[in-house]
């Protein structure tokens, strides 16, 4: 039997919890798994100056004449970290320490050592970055750079994993205010909720990050997600009956509401803690049931 959100809600918390179980699916990749360009875009925003033009000059160019050009303008070696993909957090005060087959050596991205020029021209040819100027490159070295950042932003597909729940619900509280008039963000906390909607949460959560947030501001109503995928196999849920009571206490007491999306084979595992969920915030909601429009009919 198929129920809308209503009839949903209003059952028993076992036969609920049965509804739920035989709803659940898994979620696919959003678009932008593969490559988060808006990452990309605000990455490469910051070296794109008139410096990283400047380098077009070399495309094409042969080893000594890149060496001549940067022994010139030793100031444009900064940029040598930033066109091999090397993040900020990979140096040691801006330093960083290079392996050689004579031992290791050191080179000072902050502040251009100028006694070991021939150290940082023999690191731009070992790394293959001479080679990138000399041959790889036919228009410009910004594009290059872009290539650079999407494909370091592509290494980062394992952590979007963990985190395609958050960005599903994003997109869904999202496009929910853009068709109401409302007001939605992705991660949230207290102070967010000020600095956005203008509302003073209790203190009691100044602490408390939640994965999503939507307001109504014609009734000044603020609805707070969390969003799980349990899928077992080292994933944690993140319920507790303490923190569900407790999240419902504090819910109580406003005229805001409390709205748990999750979903996944682990919960065969640990139907206790769901149904706890469901017991006391009642509105616990699977991606099928947000396909199926719930959300949206709930808060019509």
């Amino acid at each position: 039997m198929k129920y809308d959100v209503f009839e949903y809600l209003n059952l028993k918390p076992q036969d609920k919890l049965d509804y739920f179980m035989e709803t659940r699916s898994v979620l696919s990749f959003l678009a932008n798994y593969w490559v988060n360009y808006d990452n990309v875009r605000k990455n490469i925003a910051l070296y794109d100056t008139p410096d990283l033009y400047t380098l077009d000059y070399l495309i094409g160019k042969s080893d000594e004449e890149i060496n001549d050009f940067f022994t010139e303008r030793k100031e444009l070696l900064l940029m040598t970290p930033k066109l091999l993909g090397i993040r900020p957090t990979k140096l040691d005060k801006g330093v960083l320490e290079v392996q050689d087959v004579d031992g290791t050596y050191k080179l000072n991205f902050k502040e251009i050592d100028e006694e070991n020029i021939a150290l940082y021209l023999q690191f731009i040819h070992d790394s293959g970055l001479g080679w990138v100027l000399k041959n790889g490159l036919r228009k410009s070295v910004h594009d290059y750079a872009i290539g650079v950042e999407a494909g370091l932003d592509s290494n980062g597909r394992k952590n979007r994993s963990g985190k395609m729940g958050e960005a599903y619900l994003e997109e869904v509280l999202k496009e929910l205010a853009v068709k109401r008039g409302w007001l939605s963000h992705g991660q949230t906390t207290a102070k967010k909720v000020k600095e956005l909607y203008n509302l003073d949460l209790e203190d009691t959560f100044d602490n408390r990050q939640f994965d999503g947030s939507l307001f109504n501001p014609k009734r000044k109503k603020l609805y707070l997600f969390e969003v799980n995928n349990f899928n077992g196999g080292g994933s944690k849920s993140k319920a507790s009956a303490t923190e569900f009571k407790d999240l419902q206490d504090r819910f109580s007491r406003t005229n805001h509401e409390f709205i748990y999306v999750t979903d996944g084979k682990g919960w065969d595992s640990d139907k206790s803690h769901l149904i706890e969920a469901m017991e006391y915030i009642g509105k616990v909601f699977n991606y099928k049931m947000i396909e199926d429009g719930y959300l949206e009919d709930y808060l019509e």
